[in-house]
């Protein structure tokens, strides 16, 4: 698509006179749609411009936190108005998982929150959070915060030496995600998952995690399906544009996967850490508009 250009400041700028260089868009929401739980600015005329446009859009989430019903309320609350159906979540993919991989029915342990519904039921998995049942389990699915890190992470270490080739499943393969105050993180699931990988490396024990959310392949995978779904037909994947904040999950998924990228300066990647990397976006955005 050719979509390297003059500096634009905005999103919102740069769509007003390319539209019809693309087919769809994707956004991350935390750091572009949602600054430190506000609206970020521009994010209202933006999505305007793509509904009046009638242009398909869909939003990416590594939270797996939250259930896409809960998400879209987070949204609403700031004043975005989101239908739940418009929003993929990394922990989507554990139902195309389960279809995969045709799992027992022994249940998974589940460490931390996983969205309420909670996305591994909602999957048709047996999951339990009772320490205390974790040798019966058939393995480890990483959540997001709520749980004594030290008790659950020794025990899912031990767990994985008396049964080194359980799965690891990890929804959200950020090490950090943006904290509620400007500047500051909050460590994610993939962050978790590596430091057990990193403790049982150094006992002797391989494990490799399956990462569902960006910027691995799965959730760009059941995004696209879903486009092609609205449109009724294959879209080339060079047509899509996704916009995102953090480099490492959003622009390096993005062009992996064959879908060009718009890096927005909202959120947790600075414009020093933008000339420090090796990954280059395709276009940047000091702000949405």
């Amino acid at each position: 698509m050719g979509l390297k250009t003059q500096a634009i400041p905005t999103l919102h700028q740069w769509l007003r006179g390319n539209l019809d260089r693309v087919d769809a868009l994707v956004f991350d929401i935390d750091g572009v749609l949602l600054v430190n739980g506000k609206a970020a600015q521009g994010s209202h005329e933006v999505l305007a411009m793509l509904r009046e446009n009638r242009m398909p859009f869909f939003l990416l989430t590594n939270d797996g936190d939250h259930s896409t019903k809960e998400k879209a309320d987070i949204l609403h609350a700031a004043d975005l108005q989101i239908h739940f159906t418009e929003i993929v979540s990394c922990a989507d993919g554990l139902v195309t998982l389960h279809g995969e991989k045709k799992f027992s029915g022994e249940p998974f342990f589940i460490m931390g929150n996983l969205g309420n519904p909670c996305f591994a039921q909602k999957a048709g998995l047996n999951t339990t959070r009772d320490l205390s049942q974790i040798d019966h389990c058939q393995g480890i699915i990483v959540g997001e915060k709520g749980y004594d890190w030290e008790t659950t992470i020794t025990g899912a270490v031990n767990f994985f030496i008396q049964k080194p080739d359980a799965r690891l499943i990890v929804p959200n393969p950020d090490e950090y995600y943006p904290g509620k105050t400007f500047g500051q993180i909050c460590i994610g699931a993939g962050g978790v998952a590596r430091f057990i990988v990193r403790v049982l490396k150094t006992y002797g024990i391989n494990l490799s995690p399956i990462y569902l959310g960006k910027p691995f392949s799965p959730i760009f995978q059941k995004t696209h399906a879903q486009l092609e779904a609205l449109y009724d037909r294959p879209i080339p994947r060079d047509r899509v544009l996704m916009v995102g904040d953090f480099i490492r999950s959003d622009i390096q998924g993005a062009l992996d996967f064959g879908y060009c990228s718009a890096l927005v300066l909202t959120g947790v990647t600075t414009r020093d850490m933008l000339n420090r990397s090796a990954v280059r976006p395709d276009l940047v955005f000091e702000t949405l508009g």
